[in-house]
């Protein structure tokens, strides 16, 4: 940066050399960075309820039970506040590979631009730490990958790290809260925020919040417009990741991990994990390991049941917010022995599972790690069980079932680093998979026109979204609908079979023949939405699909989650990693938006590319394969 300053590497990092705000980082600025790291599936996505909240003149009352006010975008209480953060992973033991040895595959679906985006690393101090994998930027360790005994993967969890809590006020006074029938004063806090004014210069803001003994307060408004903190109740926040000190130690243990279960060691003595997810396999271990032993608020069944505020819990808990009365202590959050902070669920009451066929999450819960046994028996604050899945996770499950029985056309019934590689990114589509034919049949009878065309090219489409897919922009629009009009997947009663918990892959199935006519309605108005787009009904993937990379037109495969893709377009860094008997551990990788975000770098576009073929990255990891590797070195001392 001192370099770019001073007008050396002319030409590079144009759009931030000349930048005001460029300046060092300090240690605080470090610590700051992995606080909010650690928040990114609570309170900071409550951070204007938070600045927003203050004491009222006069305001509204609390809605009651039978008011169907409540609507909320579940997205936004989640990590990015925006559907498609996820991840996928699949992991093997020994008893179904062909070395016999357990496999790894990770898949985050994150940012492919801006601050929070993977970059990909190695760290080595000699005799000390040799681990591979990615970070996000400015997170000094290898939060994601692998050393030579250890390969791991995450993805974001369903369990809530918030409980938000309703107040009971003093008739005098807004700001103090009856609790257990004795009063308690909330404490104000005073912030001074530097505001840019229009003509360039800083203005200091000052504005006083209030806490309460859980946490910040909250402007309720952002649960429901209708509801306030008025003169007799007031909303807090509690944040178990606020009180979590542990989550970066947890993450440098894992980075030092020599063996399984060394690293599942860490996880139960650490509980750190703030927000994912956690899937491993180590050298000489024929399991798989699945983990949600994190930190979650300790609440269990009976007072999230008792503790329910009448009318307004339960439409929030399915938005995947839990709001808990505050008016007595037995509403707090609970203590194990095992409890490693105060409030949070000990590892003996938080899920896990070792195999040794396979263990698999695609962001949701833990109760389908393992198809054909269903982990049960965790509170519901944790994630739901007997539950409809996505269609991303039903082909997860749908794809390891197709390699166990030799049916996805490659050769054999085991998993190799080799077949794993072309699975995961062969771009099936489920919904079509599993609605297809149906539809084409209550559809395309007597088609005329743009809808004739459309039946003739999905009716050869290979169902995927591959680079040379030709018809999966119109099931796409068909399926998932537009602006103006339902898609297949907004239409109530779809399914002729429905969700079976006792069938959960392959449930719900099959199209309902008294829904043909909405169907007929959404398929012409996708073949019109198609046309109006002006892509060509018959165009290939990659003639109108392209990676999200600034001054590229690099075509990109996949589709989205929501549609059944398991190769969703949100992919940014994959790795497949096993431990060959004997040698260095193996490992291939993408990561799909590069490793430089400048244009002016020789190898912006290069990851990419290699992405878009989909050409794996074999990553060097001992000394001497990145020497055999090198283009250049470039040696930095302070």
């Amino acid at each position: 940066m001192r370099e770019i300053q001073a007008g050396e590497h002319d030409g590079r990092h144009q759009a931030c050399r000349d930048a005001d705000w460029l300046a060092g980082i300090s240690e605080d600025d470090v610590y700051r960075r992995l606080v909010a790291l650690n928040l990114a599936a609570s309170s900071a996505n409550l951070l204007p309820a938070i600045a927003s909240a203050q004491p009222p003149g006069a305001g509204l009352t609390l809605r009651t039970a039978g008011d169907d006010a409540v609507a909320l975008n579940p997205d936004r209480f989640k990590v990015g506040q925006e559907a498609g953060i996820g991840s996928n992973t699949l992991a093997f033991g020994a008893d179904v590979t062909d070395t016999g040895r357990s496999l790894l595959f990770a898949n985050p679906h994150w940012y492919q631009l801006g601050v929070d985006r993977f970059y990909q690393l190695q760290l080595t101090i000699p005799g000390r730490l040799n681990v591979s994998g990615v970070s996000i930027m400015g997170a000094p360790m290898v939060l994601m990958g692998f050393n030579d005994n250890i390969a791991w993967a995450h993805t974001v969890s369903t369990a809530s790290r918030f409980t938000v809590y309703a107040l009971a006020l003093s008739p005098d006074d807004p700001t103090v809260y009856i609790k257990d029938g004795e009063p308690h004063a909330m404490t104000a806090v005073t912030v001074e925020v530097p505001v840019k004014q229009g003509d360039g210069s800083l203005q200091t803001v000052t504005r006083t919040l209030y806490e309460s003994e859980y946490g910040p307060m909250i402007n309720p408004a952002v649960l429901n417009p209708g509801v306030s903190w008025n003169t007799t109740q007031a909303f807090t926040l509690r944040d178990i990741n606020l009180e979590n000190t542990r989550s970066f130690q947890n993450f440098f243990a894992f980075d030092h991990a020599r063996s399984l279960q060394d690293f599942y060691d860490a996880i139960t003595e650490f509980v750190g994990i703030p927000w994912v997810n956690t899937t491993a396999i180590g050298r000489d271990d024929d399991r798989a390991l699945y983990s949600d032993i994190t930190a979650v608020p300790n609440v269990p069944d009976a007072v999230l049941q008792g503790c329910a505020v009448p009318g307004f819990s339960a439409p929030l808990l399915e938005a995947g917010v839990v709001l808990l009365g505050g008016t007595n202590s037995a509403c707090d959050w609970q203590d194990d022995p095992d409890s490693r902070q105060p409030g949070a669920f000990g590892p003996g009451n938080l899920p896990h599972l070792f195999r040794r066929d396979y263990v698999a999450n695609m962001n949701d819960s833990y109760w389908l790690t393992n198809a054909d046994n269903p982990i049960t028996g965790f509170a519901r604050i944790i994630g739901q069980e007997d539950y409809r899945q996505s269609l991303r996770s039903r082909l997860g499950h749908t794809l390891v079932e197709d390699r166990f029985a030799g049916a996805d056309g490659l050769a054999g019934s085991q998993v190799s680093s080799e077949n794993l590689r072309q699975i995961v990114v062969n771009s099936r589509n489920l919904s079509a998979e599993l609605l297809k034919d149906e539809v084409l049949s209550a559809v395309c009878g007597a088609p005329s026109g743009t809808e004739a065309q459309a039946c003739q090219v999905l009716t050869a489409w290979d169902n995927r979204a591959n680079l040379d897919s030709v018809g999966a922009h119109i099931w796409t629009a068909l399926f998932e609908g537009g602006d103006d009009y339902d898609g297949l997947r907004d239409i109530e009663n779809l399914w002729a079979t429905p969700f079976d918990a006792q069938d959960p892959v392959h449930t719900p199935r099959g199209l309902n023949s008294a829904v043909t006519g909405q169907v007929q309605t959404a398929f012409s108005a996708a073949v019109a939405a198609v046309v109006d787009s002006g892509v060509a009904l018959d165009a290939e993937v990659g003639e109108y699909q392209k990676y999200l990379k600034p001054e590229t037109d690099i075509p990109q495969f996949g589709g989205e989650g929501s549609e059944g893709y398991f190769t969703v377009l949100r992919n940014t860094y994959m790795h497949v990693v096993d431990f060959p008997e004997g040698e260095p551990v193996r490992a291939f990788t993408f990561l799909t938006h590069g490793v430089s975000d400048d244009p002016a770098s020789d190898y912006y576009g290069s990851y990419t590319q290699a992405y878009s073929q989909k050409n794996w990255h074999r990553v060097p990891f001992t000394r001497e394969q990145i020497e055999d590797a090198r283009i250049s070195t470039l040696e930095l001392s302070e």
